[in-house]
């Protein structure tokens, strides 16, 4: 098993000689400093990085000259809302913000982790939305976090 307790780097070049062996994670998952996965050609990795490390698609876990281990987003159900203007759009990011959920921007649609008690609010406020699989990689908070 390979033990890793630091990230490489995100975004290391590979050589052409290097295999490169992705771990396909969740975002909950991604979230996880410590935990056993397994890479798709079958290695075993153990995670132990800090605390609070939130691993992002295109991590790089292990790394020789031989084999790159690399996070790779995996596809997980999602809401995806469409707002018809700017305002509405505020009002999205209003109402999810005070649910306390992360949020990703890709155009103009706002992705959120799937739950049902969220798409039960979406519908009950009258929003657009649909489910579906997508890979859900939230904006970074780390400049806008406070506490209650």
């Amino acid at each position: 098993m390979i033990i890793v307790n630091k990230l490489v780097n995100n975004g290391i070049k590979q050589s052409g000689d290097q295999e490169i062996d992705l771990v396909p994670l969740n975002w909950e998952d991604r979230q996880r400093s410590r935990q056993r996965i397994t890479t798709s050609a079958g290695r075993e990795v153990g995670l132990a990085l800090p605390t609070g490390s939130i691993l992002t698609p295109g991590d790089i876990l292990f790394q020789n000259e031989t084999l790159q281990i690399m996070v790779a987003g995996q596809p997980e159900q999602v809401l995806v809302v469409s707002a018809v203007d700017q305002q509405e759009f505020g009002l999205i990011c209003y109402q999810v913000g005070n649910l306390h959920q992360p949020i990703s921007l890709q155009g103009d649609q706002i992705l959120l982790p799937y739950h049902r008690s969220i798409s039960l609010q979406l519908s009950r406020l009258g929003f657009n939305f649909v489910k579906d699989r997508r890979v859900f990689v939230p904006i970074s908070l780390t400049h806008y976090q406070h506490a209650h």
